[in-house]
C-alpha cells in the first residue's frame, strides 16, 4: 500500500513568464532528484497562477515532503485537498512529472469545489484525473519526438 497526497495551491509568480519558466524549471529539478531519493512519485500541474500536485509513496516519505512544501516561498495558500492509501501508483513512472505549458484553460476553481451530493466525483478524483490526462500527453509527445 502506498500513500496519495493531492494538495493545491497559489503561485508567486507568473508560471508563463522567462522568470516563471525558470521556477518550475528549478522545482522539476529538485523534485526529481529528491523524489528518486525518496522513493516517490508524482505529477505537477501547472494553470496560470496555481498549483495542484499529487504525490505518492511511504507515508512517512509524503508527510516530510508536504511539510517542506508548506514553507516554499514559490507558492502560498498551500490547501491539502485529501490523502488516501492506495494499492499501485498511479505516476509510478514519474519522479516528477509536470504539464509542459500552465493550464490556462483550467479554471483551479471547478476541479476543487463540493461536489454535489448525489455524485461521487471528489476534487481528489478530477485532480488525478487532470494529472493522467496530462502525463499521457506527455508520454504521447515524448513518443512522437
Amino acid at each position: 500500500m502506498i500513500t496519495q497526497l493531492v494538495y493545491t495551491s497559489s503561485a508567486t509568480f507568473d508560471p508563463a513568464s522567462k522568470a516563471g519558466s525558470l521556477h518550475i524549471a528549478q522545482i522539476l529539478e529538485t523534485a526529481r532528484r529528491h523524489n528518486s531519493q525518496a522513493g516517490l512519485s508524482g505529477f505537477l500541474l501547472v494553470g496560470g497562477d496555481w498549483f495542484a500536485q499529487v504525490l505518492e509513496g511511504e507515508a512517512a516519505a509524503i508527510t516530510g515532503l508536504f511539510r517542506r512544501i508548506l514553507f516554499d516561498h514559490r507558492h502560498t495558500n498551500v490547501r491539502l485537498v485529501e490523502i488516501r492509501v492506495a494499492r499501485e501508483r498511479l505516476f509510478g513512472e514519474w519522479t516528477m512529472g509536470s504539464t509542459v505549458e500552465p493550464l490556462y484553460n483550467l479554471p483551479l476553481s471547478p476541479m476543487i469545489k463540493p461536489s454535489p451530493p448525489d455524485r461521487l466525483d471528489f476534487p481528489f478524483d478530477r485532480i488525478i484525473a487532470c494529472a493522467m490526462h496530462e502525463a499521457q500527453r506527455l508520454r504521447e509527445t515524448s513518443a512522437k519526438g
